[in-house]
């Protein structure tokens, strides 16, 4: 687990579509994976989870990551719906 000057490095971001909405619930979002750090948009206590390698990146960094996968799965929503 990788602490630098910018904080803790998340290893792993789950990337499950069920688990990008918001959820408005006081949840934990952080876990372990493989020995690193692992977040969930959503709550790491449900599963399944689809965990993908970030490379190590801050939480302010995964959370411009999560919104931008949460943008991506709207507007597909939106044009599947027409």
């Amino acid at each position: 687990m990788g602490m630098g000057t910018a904080g803790a490095r998340i290893g792993f971001v789950c990337v499950a579509s069920a688990h990008l909405n918001k959820n408005g619930a006081l949840v934990d979002h952080l876990t372990i994976q493989d020995k690193q750090w692992a977040f969930c948009p959503s709550d790491v206590r449900r599963g399944p989870h689809e965990w993908k390698p970030t490379g190590g990146v801050t939480l302010v960094e995964l959370e411009i990551v999560v919104r931008s996968m949460r943008e991506r799965v709207a507007n597909e929503t939106r044009a599947k719906d027409g």
